[in-house]
């Protein structure tokens, strides 16, 4: 009888994590965080991005025991390295979505004062352009954009439901993309 009340206890580490046992963690550490460092530093990774992706596989880990949801028999390491692996991926493949292009300060040095010239014209421009927009087009787009207010606290009030506002910004966009070419000078129409 006392066998089967062996094989039906937890881990020592489920047990461990359950109580929230300091000893536990710091063990799980030790003996599972090189490999995961060893994965991210690999992949193009830091130090404290290993740290990082081992602390939210340990979060994620420690919330499955709390929550019951952990496979009997789970390999902690292995979890572990799966959980911190995905998610350094994920954190892998938006920074590759993201195109950062570098620019060398030299460049940026020589086009300020040209880019600083350019910029000021066409904020007078895009302003004429903006002043022509009627007064809801004006009213939503401020509260939008300058106000960071978000569709539905517009819409509230305006009095009007949150589709219209949608539509609203959307049309006034367009409006103003219409204009694209005189904001950018390539349009020398009067404003």
């Amino acid at each position: 009888m006392e066998a089967s009340a062996d094989i039906a206890a937890p881990p020592a580490w489920v047990a461990g994590l359950r109580r929230n046992d300091a000893a536990t963690v710091r063990t799980l550490y030790q003996k599972h965080f090189p490999a995961i460092r060893q994965y991210v530093l690999q992949n193009s990774g830091t130090g404290n991005d290993a740290q990082d992706m081992f602390q939210e596989a340990m979060t994620v880990l420690w919330m499955s025991v709390k929550e019951g949801r952990l496979v009997p028999d789970t390999d902690p390491g292995g979890f572990l390295y799966r959980v911190a692996k995905n998610k350094w991926l994920d954190v892998v493949r938006s920074a590759a979505r993201k195109h950062m292009k570098v620019v060398h300060s030299e460049q940026v040095l020589d086009h300020r004062a040209d880019a600083t010239d350019d910029i000021e014209e066409r904020i007078v421009r895009l302003r004429g352009v903006y002043d022509k927009l009627d007064d809801k087009c004006r009213t939503v787009l401020d509260q939008f954009y300058f106000e960071r207010k978000d569709l539905a606290t517009i819409a509230a009030g305006m009095g009007v439901e949150e589709e219209s506002i949608r539509t609203i910004k959307y049309r006034c966009m367009m409006k103003l993309r219409a204009f694209r070419r005189t904001i950018s000078g390539e349009d020398q129409q009067a404003i």
